[in-house]
């Protein structure tokens, strides 16, 4: 497999996969060993619009909007 050096567009969005922004700086999302970890605290704190996903950055699961792409 060759890697490709990322786009600065790839670059935003691994970004946003990883960090979010707070108060104008950028944080680590929170992180979970395993997706059925990332869901029992979207179940907790009622996050209905959310869904878990598994980072490119760092290969844990954080929880994220979902959105039209990924639904």
């Amino acid at each position: 497999m060759i890697n490709y050096p990322r786009s600065d567009c790839n670059k935003h969005i691994i970004k946003r996969e990883h960090y979010s922004r707070k108060n104008g700086e950028w944080k680590p999302k929170q992180k979970f060993e395993s997706e059925q970890d990332a869901n029992v605290f979207m179940k907790k704190y009622k996050m209905y619009k959310y869904i878990a996903y598994i980072c490119k950055v760092c290969g844990k699961w954080h929880i994220g909007i979902k959105n039209e792409t990924n639904k």
